[in-house]
């Protein structure tokens, strides 16, 4: 085993560890920390049987396992990067909402004193 194979081999099993305690806790959704999981072990399997990784890309039509696993990344990469920004839209209206709240609530108080609530 080589020195680069024991840092990935590393990496995938603080990964699934972490996903197994995030998903305990709660912190992250059940498909999120399913799919890290998911992740974490096919990383060991493919740092532990490279040749594997060249198998399955045969198996659906890759000519290198290599090439499946940079199209497998830019795949994930792209999901993770539409669910981050859907979720960004969401907080940036969420927050747009609150502003909006909180100075329709400042006006009506002002009308009401007849003096601004200082901040």
């Amino acid at each position: 085993m080589t020195f680069f194979q024991i840092i990935l081999l590393t990496f995938a099993v603080i990964s699934a560890i972490t996903a197994i305690t995030l998903l305990s806790k709660q912190v992250v959704g059940r498909v999120v920390g399913a799919a890290v999981l998911l992740l974490s072990v096919l990383g060991a399997v493919f740092t532990l049987f490279p040749n594997s990784a060249t198998a399955m890309a045969h198996l659906l039509g890759i000519g290198r396992g290599a090439d499946l696993l940079l199209y497998l990344l830019v795949i994930g990469t792209s999901v993770g990067f539409l669910v981050m920004y859907v979720k960004l839209r969401v907080v940036r209206r969420e927050l747009t909402l609150l502003v909006r709240k909180i100075a329709v609530n400042e006006v009506l108080s002002i009308g009401r004193n007849d003096q601004p609530r200082k901040s």
